[in-house]
């Protein structure tokens, strides 16, 4: 018996030795083609490795070269600082002008360099040559001692340092070495630091010295951070090493110039950066490599052992298996139509009988097909909004669906819910839904081959195929608009209307369009129509200067109505233009920036800045009236206002009366000890209490009302630069161009120049 089915099954042109002979067919071709593979590819393999090698000391050489030069950007980013520039410029000369009040301003700015933690600063030092000392993170002490105590190496003495006042670099990066702290007899290791010396344009009296942790570095940068790393400098001399008994074996001028070379049991890859011209050295043992490939060659064989077995015990398996259900199903198909229809004794008999099957499934089809219909509208829809929106897709199919064979209108309709709307406590998404449900049934009235579908939270699209390019659909419309209007107390829409595009054209075009158009819309109490005709760019009104002195000068004067008159005569002149809403919520973010410029430069607290209660921007898109905006900058303003007033309102008697006299008799030549025989005291007591007091020294203050003063002056352009020196208490015109530029960053005949280049 068994062998009967045994002979049954294995038969020449049985299905199951078909399907066997297959599957080993397959299986042959899998291991041929493996074996192939594996020569073929060993020594692609090799040089994969070589490559990810390569790629890693790129990145290495990347990372440091971008770590210097972020450095040396940091250190002269420090002179776009004038407060910064200023204190720098009194610790030049410290003991002359006695400016020790400087140092933690100083200290205050380095601190924000050296805490970053990825920029792996140990220190950061700044060498004086005058006075002989330096400003470090714990503060100030002689270089002498600095360099033979705190941070002593026998590489680096304080004879080197001073040297480098002399030397002509404004950037180096100096061979790491170790350093150590010296001091009441204990020694303390500061590891392995890279000095770097950065000196910045004017100054040859003081220069810069970054100590970078050498090693936290190499660990950040380099992948592999159990390989030999080396870095040399242009001469081809050792400025760091990964490990301190390793020696680097000298490399010819040509291997030197070469990206891999290698020499004995080792592979040198090299890496020249392109910013600081050293050359990167990572040393990796030849036997790791070929280690590697032995290990890959044995992984690969052992896995093709264990699938070819595995695929010849699958082989039967699923031969059994797929022949059984075949055999059973052609059987139970005989069986089921005994009734009567007549056995056929050829071989297509089995698949007459499944034929008889098919109505079946034809009614199955019906069903299927009802559905996918349905399910294609839905696609469709999607498939215009990638058009619309130029989202290109990798389906042919879902892009055949948005293929426009007829001239198109583009309608895209913006809600805007008034105050009526959210009292009622409807969902915003709902009557988005609601809108987009009627607009659509309205226009399938009129247009058969429209959709409608929503493209945004408020936004509501319709594409609307039209006969020819002349047809003229704003009658239809406007038909739409006054239907929309009857709910007006509850909402507004901005309806734009494109151009007709031709057949084939791209929904893109027209999507850029309405768009467009709907920036246009105006801040009216009404729902509005825009076609594509009337398309008219507005002007945009820049925040002038001149409005920015005006600002801060009523901000000052500590009065909401005087502030409230200055935004309604601009909310009027905006009004007066037809600006479009989108140039009223500008000069929002206008005002509500100069009011955080204006805070900080009246030196009020952090606390009591973030302390104000601020409106938030997002309600700006709703709004639709000037009345919403001034309600709106009052909730902005009038709190900063108070806090204004009750900061003057807390000043003691003396300050007022020095700030008064200042700004009434800024012309005059006025000094800290005329001032101080005015109130009949000591010009130091009245420096150090005008500091505590205001926050900034006494000539610091004057001066830099004295500019603010010529800035407001300047935008005359009929007064002379010579007049506005005088004007502002400058006999010197020379000394003012100074002081100005000190304190604004360009001269004043530069800063008018920009005034009026913002008109």
């Amino acid at each position: 018996m068994l062998e009967e089915i045994a002979s049954r099954t294995i038969r020449p042109r049985s299905l199951f030795a078909k399907l066997l002979t297959g599957f080993l067919a397959v299986i042959f071709l899998l291991v041929a083609f493996n074996f192939i593979s594996s020569f073929y590819l060993k020594n692609k393999i090799h040089d994969e490795i070589v490559k990810s090698n390569s790629l890693s000391i790129n990145h290495t050489v990347e990372a440091y070269e971008n770590h210097f030069q972020l450095t040396k950007n940091m250190i002269a980013s420090l002179n776009q600082n004038e407060r910064w520039t200023g204190n720098l410029n009194i610790l030049r000369h410290v003991k002359e002008n006695n400016g020790y009040n400087s140092v933690e301003d100083v200290k205050a700015e380095l601190r924000t360099l050296y805490s970053n933690p990825f920029m792996f600063f140990e220190n950061l030092i700044i060498h004086f040559r005058n006075d002989a000392y330096v400003l470090e993170k714990d503060g100030t002490s002689s270089s002498s001692d600095m360099f033979s105590k705190y941070y002593y190496s026998p590489s680096y003495s304080a004879d080197f340092w001073n040297k480098q006042f002399d030397e002509r670099t404004s950037f180096r990066v100096l061979p790491a070495a170790k350093f150590t702290e010296k001091s009441m007899g204990i020694e303390k290791q500061k590891g392995i630091l890279f000095p770097i010396i950065v000196k910045t344009m004017p100054y040859n009296d003081l220069y810069f010295i970054v100590m970078l942790d050498a090693q936290k570095l190499f660990q950040a940068h380099h992948i592999s951070t159990d390989q030999n790393f080396y870095i040399l400098d242009p001469a081809g001399s050792p400025i760091y090493a990964s490990a301190e008994d390793a020696k680097l074996e000298p490399l010819s001028a040509s291997e030197m110039s070469k990206e891999v070379v290698k020499q004995g049991n080792f592979y040198y890859f090299l890496k020249k950066g392109t910013e600081t011209g050293f050359t990167y050295v990572s040393v990796v043992p030849a036997e790791t490599i070929t280690l590697q490939l032995v290990k890959l060659n044995l992984i690969l064989m052992s896995l093709l052992a264990a699938t070819v077995v595995i695929c010849i015990v699958a082989s039967v398996f699923f031969s059994l298996n797929l022949n059984k259900p075949v055999r059973k199903i052609i059987e139970s198909i005989k069986d089921w139509d005994q009734g009567g229809a007549p056995v056929r004794s050829n071989q297509i008999s089995d698949f007459d009988l499944i034929s008889r099957k098919v109505s079946s499934m034809l009614k199955t089809n019906q069903d299927i097909k009802t559905d996918l219909n349905k399910k294609t509208s839905l696609l469709r829809k999607y498939a215009l909004t990638d058009k619309l929106k130029n989202i290109h897709s990798n389906l042919a199919e879902i892009r055949d669906l948005a293929d426009a064979n007829m001239p198109f209108v583009l309608i895209m309709m913006e809600v805007t819910f008034k105050e009526r709307f959210r009292e009622l406590q409807i969902d915003a998404d709902k009557g988005i839904y609601y809108i987009r449900e009627y607009v659509d049934s309205i226009l399938l009235q009129t247009f058969k081959e429209s959709v409608t579908f929503q493209m945004e939270q408020n936004q509501v699209m319709s594409l609307i195929f039209v006969p020819d390019e002349n047809a003229d659909i704003s009658a239809s419309v406007a038909e739409l608009k006054s239907l929309l209007e009857v709910d007006h107390h509850l909402y507004l829409v901005t309806i734009a209307v494109s151009s007709v595009y031709g057949a084939g054209a791209e929904f893109h075009s027209g999507y850029e369009e309405i768009s467009s158009l709907l920036r246009q819309r105006k801040l009216r109490d009404e729902s509005q129509l825009i076609f594509g005709e009337d398309r008219n760019e507005a002007e945009p009104i820049p925040f002038t200067v001149s409005m920015e002195e005006e600002f801060h000068t009523r901000l000052m004067s500590g009065t909401v109505e005087a502030m409230q008159e200055w935004i309604k005569r601009n909310l009027g002149h905006m009004q007066k233009k037809g600006s479009p809403v989108e140039q009223y919520r500008q000069f929002a973010r206008d005002v509500a920036a100069q009011l955080e410029k204006s805070l900080l430069r009246l030196n009020v607290p952090a606390s009591a800045r973030n302390g104000l209660t601020k409106p938030s921007l997002e309600p700006l898109r709703g709004f639709y009236s000037t009345e919403q905006y001034e309600e709106w900058f009052y909730l902005l303003l009038a709190p900063a206002i108070h806090l204004i007033q009750q900061k003057s309102d807390d000043q003691d008697p003396i300050t007022r009366f020095v700030m008064d006299y200042l700004d009434r008799h800024l012309h005059e030549d006025i000094n800290l000890d005329i001032m101080a025989d005015k109130l009949n005291i000591t010009s130091g007591y009245l420096s150090t209490y005008f500091k505590e007091k205001t926050g900034m020294n006494f000539s610091d203050y004057l001066n830099d009302l004295r500019v603010q003063r010529a800035k407001a002056l300047l935008l005359n352009v009929e007064l002379k630069i010579q007049e506005v020196a005088a004007l502002v208490g400058y006999q010197n015109v020379n000394s003012f161009i100074r002081m100005f530029k000190r304190y604004s960053g360009v001269t004043p005949g530069e800063y008018r120049k920009k005034a009026d280049s913002y008109g």
